[in-house]
């Protein structure tokens, strides 16, 4: 876990602070909100995840707070949300993990008797990771500066 985001080459640009997207996204944050890196979106592509697929992957990181705290969203939760059915979730997350993005471990059975199906996203950590730094490094060829904090309204990245 990383608590210094300097220490990966992160800087925030000054000034920067979590009241911003309270002004920006106003009450609406109140209901809740998650920290997805802008690679994921910027690279979906390339990664060979269509809609669906990223639809079902941010409903699980919406889980996921704590590194060792793995999530464990119901498939038919997911599917309410998108607007596919259970079994569409449940191939799609098959598919995820034979491709490497997620592994869903063994069911267990809380004290309550609930059933939870841990999933792990070291996979797409690591995709994310390559990903990233291979934007990067098209930046620095280009001569961009490699500002992970920069608006990228002019992207041109292709698939």
């Amino acid at each position: 876990m990383v608590a210094d985001p300097s220490a990966v080459g992160l800087n925030p640009k000054p000034g920067l602070s979590p009241s911003l997207a309270l002004a920006k996204w106003r009450t609406s944050i109140s209901a809740g909100f998650q920290v997805i890196p802008n690679v994921l979106v910027r690279a979906q592509s390339r990664l060979g995840l269509d809609p669906v697929d990223l639809a079902i992957l941010l409903n699980i990181t919406m889980h996921w707070w704590r590194e060792d705290e793995l999530p464990y969203p119901q498939p038919k939760v997911i599917a309410n949300r998108v607007g596919v059915s259970t079994r569409t979730v449940e191939r799609r997350l098959e598919d995820l993990e034979k491709r490497g993005f997620l592994a869903r471990l063994a069911p267990e059975k809380s004290a309550d008797r609930i059933v939870r199906r841990r999933i792990d996203l070291t996979g797409l950590v690591e995709k994310l990771e390559k990903a990233a730094a291979q934007n990067l490094e098209m930046r620095s060829q280009s001569g961009e500066v490699a500002d992970p904090f920069a608006a990228d309204d002019n992207e041109s990245e292709t698939t």
